[in-house]
């Protein structure tokens, strides 16, 4: 649950506690003043509130008095916190638009051996998913108050970059502005994986990795290019890496677990799939159960 939820969830508890204890002085006022004095109570809450105060002694109302105090405070404290948070989480937005991603690929059309079956139709080349990262972007500012990244970032769509040539001349101009941004490099080269050419794609996750040793998802993106180039041994090696760094990164498991497919080794292919549906991916896992690579009883609960 987001900050702004939970405080505007106190916020409604407070104004409805107030409410009640509202009700209670009003019902006191219209026992002791009469009907007129309780209408008047009823529409302006502050007369009501300044008489619970005035009689709180006499009616025993100082406790109730105090609570309904605290928590009209409490209210009005919490609107501006409320407003700052929600500052913050649109910042954050604005900065996964901006092109501050780390895009993870994950294919599951790769080629099959021949003497294997192929991947049923309905499962895909994975979608890429672009995480929210909390740096704030170097690659912006350039020619005119261009944002090369975020010229970019908008050209990603539904996992692939819907022009990848022009992605690509954004993240020349983005890599210009700041060589050493690990993440230009990175979605640079996934521009590169959408036009088939892997060994360009590869040398921009190799800049990458250089940049930044532990980018989890470059070395992901690098593996998914050497399986393409059916160099299994090289991605094996990135999803392991990949793996190290992040022992929970779903899509690694799932790749690895294709890798091991394709050498032959079907009970780590299946332990990896295994893991990829524990951590909420189960696809490889499905796909190996039907086409009888693994046994149905291995399935998780996250079916």
């Amino acid at each position: 649950m987001s900050m702004t939820i939970a405080m505007g969830i106190s916020f409604l508890i407070a104004q409805l506690l107030c409410f009640v204890l509202f009700i209670f002085v009003l019902i006191k006022m219209f026992k002791n003043e009469g009907a007129l004095k309780g209408i008047l109570g009823f529409f302006c809450g502050i007369y009501t509130f300044v008489w619970g105060w005035m009689k709180h002694k006499e009616l025993a109302l100082t406790k109730v008095m105090a609570v309904w105090s605290i928590l009209t405070v409490a209210t009005f404290a919490l609107v501006p916190m409320m407003g700052v948070s929600s500052a913050l989480q649109i910042q954050s937005y604005v900065n996964n638009l901006t092109g501050e991603a780390s895009i993870e690929l994950a294919n599951l059309n790769s080629t099959q051996r021949a003497q294997k079956i192929t991947l049923p139709g309905k499962i895909k080349k994975r979608k890429a998913t672009a995480k929210t990262i909390k740096e704030k972007s170097q690659n912006q500012v350039v020619n005119g108050n261009v944002d090369w990244s975020q010229e970019a970032m908008a050209l990603w769509k539904n996992g692939k970059y819907q022009n990848p040539n022009k992605a690509i001349n954004y993240w020349n101009h983005a890599i210009q502005n700041d060589p050493k941004s690990a993440k230009a490099h990175n979605n640079r080269g996934l521009a590169y994986y959408d036009l088939k050419l892997y060994q360009k794609a590869i040398q921009d996750f190799d800049q990458a990795i250089r940049i930044d040793p532990s980018y989890v998802s470059a070395f992901n993106n690098r593996g998914n290019s050497y399986y393409q180039l059916n160099e299994y041994r090289l991605a094996l090696t990135d999803f392991n890496e990949s793996l190290r760094l992040n022992p929970d990164h779903s899509k690694a498991h799932f790749n690895r677990g294709l890798v091991h497919y394709q050498l032959d080794k079907n009970d780590q292919a299946c332990s990896d799939f295994q893991k990829a549906c524990d951590l909420g991916d189960c696809d490889g896992i499905k796909w190996a159960m039907k086409n009888a690579i693994c046994k149905q009883e291995m399935i998780g609960k996250k079916e």
